[in-house]
């Protein structure tokens, strides 16, 4: 018997956990933090498994919804293997280092875990994250099976989301019967800007999907449209003096924004002089690790003149006495880091633009900001909003719901039984499971603890 039990990323967006279980073996793909104001508090609460009991972890990509809670994992007694490629281990080091940094310096000062708990407490430290970081088995290339134990049989294929993005397929041989399970990821858009995408010509036959939901009827802007309004903003705000000011997450946006104002610039799109302000110290060790991935030759997809990373505080701080600059800084939806300190100094400005380039979540200054709030709190003062405020949604790394159905008309459907929709509020996840009946692909939304026997 195969048993396929839903902890997380059910019928809501973050926390992916899912735990598959046969006679010979248990495992889970993926185990993340659960992020937002109805959620966030599942992060303190017991494991409604035993972790001693899990063989291996498998690792779809490095973002903390996925990867989070790897280290309570660890403390709770898991022993095993983690597999995962060699850019998401890259990447996923940092993330919870972050992570770790982030609940000690909260618990020092006295502070709440996360923004909606009122409870004080840490889930895990960095030492548990180098303790976590010795589990890792990361020697694994796309498209290459590996067998974590004699029944099981995985390939990572690309997915395209970030760096090192991977859709698991799995084979599971359990009493002579045999199951072919894949977990999509996060699935990225058919053209990725940076990195390959997923790879349209790719086949297998599966028998359950699991399947992120998260744009189900949705359809993305045009990133190249996207960029090409950013670069004109930029110009429009510099021109007069102004600062632009852009919150964006360390991992893939900022790589993004900077390989487009490099290209801008190289096209004398953007002023040769134009000084740009990486101000986010976890996204130049990203921006490192994607360089190192992508570099063309010995030139990089991200260095240009006028590019400084800020190394100090002090730096960042005095960054707001210039005029006609751009700065990046973190986090991607302003209620973190050093972009709140940013917006502080610049939203009453009317000559200053505030530019959002990612999803903004329910409870954030960057939701407050992008649906039009004329006075927002920040650091417990109220301040007036007269920068401009843009919202781009082009740049999402997520696909939208023709990138799933490109994603999934891969797979032969002769076989397959059940598409289970997660990673997304149910009202997407119904959008594209109503477009999955309309080409005859039987689906469900699971609800978190849910199980299923896979026959």
């Amino acid at each position: 018997m195969v048993k396929l039990t839903f902890f997380g990323g059910a019928q809501t967006v973050t926390g992916s956990c899912y735990l598959v279980q046969t006679n010979n073996c248990s495992f889970l793909v993926d185990c993340g933090m659960f992020q937002g104001p109805h959620v966030e508090s599942i992060n303190l609460e017991e494991f409604q498994f035993d972790a001693k009991k899990i063989d291996f972890v498998i690792l779809t990509h490095a973002h903390i919804d996925h990867s989070g809670l790897l280290p309570k994992l660890v403390l709770d007694g898991f022993k095993g293997k983690i597999y995962t490629t060699l850019h998401t281990h890259q990447i996923t080091e940092h993330l919870l280092y972050d992570s770790a940094k982030l609940q000690e310096n909260n618990y020092r000062r006295g502070e709440f875990f996360g923004k909606y708990t009122n409870i004080r407490a840490m889930i895990y430290t960095s030492e548990h994250v180098r303790e976590t970081l010795k589990l890792f088995y990361y020697d694994i290339k796309f498209n290459e099976f590996f067998q974590p134990t004699s029944s099981v049989k995985i390939r990572f294929v690309k997915a395209g989301h970030i760096l090192g993005a991977a859709s698991v397929e799995i084979t599971i041989e359990d009493n002579k019967n045999t199951i072919q399970l894949v977990f999509s990821g996060d699935i990225g858009r058919t053209t990725s800007h940076l990195d390959s995408s997923f790879d349209l010509n790719h086949k297998w036959n599966p028998n359950y999907i699991v399947m992120e939901s998260l744009y189900g009827g949705v359809t993305h802007p045009s990133r190249d449209e996207s960029a090409r309004v950013l670069i004109d903003i930029i110009n429009n705000t510099v021109k007069y003096g102004g600062n632009v000011y852009i919150p964006a997450f360390a991992v893939q946006r900022t790589q993004e924004i900077l390989n487009d104002i490099k290209n801008a610039k190289s096209f004398n799109l953007l002023p040769q002089d134009l000084e740009v302000w990486l101000d986010t110290p976890l996204g130049q060790k990203i921006t490192e690790i994607y360089d190192n991935a992508l570099q063309e030759g010995i030139d990089s997809l991200f260095s240009f003149p006028g590019l400084k990373y800020v190394k100090k505080f002090t730096q960042s701080i005095n960054l707001n006495k210039k005029r006609g600059v751009v700065i990046i800084a973190g986090s991607g939806m302003a209620d973190g880091g050093r972009i709140v300190t940013h917006l502080e100094r610049c939203i009453q400005n009317k000559r200053h633009t505030i530019v959002f380039v990612g999803f903004q979540a329910e409870g954030t200054l960057g939701r407050e900001l992008v649906n039009g709030s004329k006075k927002v709190e920040i650091n417990k003062r109220r301040y007036k909003v007269n920068a401009k405020i843009y919202h781009l949604t082009g740049f999402s790394a997520h696909g939208d719901e023709n990138d799933y159905l490109a994603w999934i008309s891969r797979y032969n459907t002769v076989n397959l039984k059940k598409v289970f929709l997660v990673h997304a509020e149910p009202e997407n996840s119904i959008k594209l499971q109503e477009r999955l009946n309309n080409n005859n692909i039987s689906s469900t939304i699971p609800a978190r603890f849910e199980e299923y026997v896979l026959d």
